[in-house]
């Protein structure tokens, strides 16, 4: 008998054409040109030498920072994010509401955390959300309001010390919400109307958005190495594996 299966890439890639939020058309590329010198095989050049078109936060999983909702410099590739660290895995049921859509209570959270014997020693934790069927790899979120956290999972997370929270969704705050990103304010220690950070604020977590963990990955301790594209920028491509 086959021994289970104890790594896994968690991360969507950037395809070309591919949209999967925020109401974008998917990533491009096209050849360098220059003169007479075009950067594609296909076309008669030497090398394929392309440019490519894409939006961190829309196109496939990314890892971001705070950077991402208030004034100042604060990119992703200059955050110390360890090179393997433990990861709690769980699996929540957004309930759905007519007036406020399917939101993820702290409750919720809670609860899942608890059955798993708590956070003690966890710097991540991974939120899978149900149902999970494959055919969210290739899901666009736009205009479907999509399940997202209520404020108080954030602060609940910040509170506890999780410094890495990575979620299968497009935001873990709701499609539409005027702009508050209330979620996102709370796990990163921000007033709703605070654009510069200031002495309670989170510089080294992050929140990494956009992935897909398949149902072989038992819900549990991990170790995860977030690894995030060298960009210098609010957000950037990463690759998440969790393995045991």
């Amino acid at each position: 008998m086959d021994a289970p299966k104890e790594t896994f890439d968690i991360s969507l890639p950037f395809e070309i054409g591919r949209s999967r939020a925020w109401y974008i058309p998917g990533p491009s590329k096209s050849p360098v040109r220059l003169g007479k010198w075009v950067g594609s095989v296909q076309e008669g050049g030497m090398v394929n030498f392309m440019d490519f078109q894409f939006n961190p936060h829309a196109h496939g999983s990314h890892t971001e920072t705070l950077g991402h909702i208030c004034l100042g410099d604060f990119p992703v590739n200059q955050v110390a994010i360890p090179f393997a660290m433990k990861a709690l895995l769980i699996t929540v049921h957004p309930e759905r509401h007519p007036s406020i859509g399917a939101v993820i209570t702290w409750e919720m959270i809670q609860q899942a955390i608890q059955d798993l014997g708590g956070l003690e020693g966890h710097l991540a934790l991974v939120v899978r959300t149900w149902p999970n069927e494959s055919e969210k790899r290739q899901a666009n979120h736009s205009n479907q309001d999509a399940p997202y956290f209520e404020p108080a999972v954030g602060a609940g997370l910040n509170q506890l010390g999780i410094d890495h929270w990575v979620v299968d969704l497009p935001s873990v705050d709701r499609e539409e919400d005027a702009g508050a990103l209330a979620c996102h304010r709370a796990f990163w220690g921000l007033r709703p109307d605070e654009k510069v950070p200031g002495p309670s604020s989170r510089k080294e977590s992050t929140i990494t958005e956009l992935t897909y963990i398949p149902n072989e990955a038992m819900d549990g301790t991990w170790y995860l190495s977030l690894q995030v594209a060298p960009l210098s920028n609010d957000a950037a491509p990463s690759r998440p594996i969790l393995y045991r």
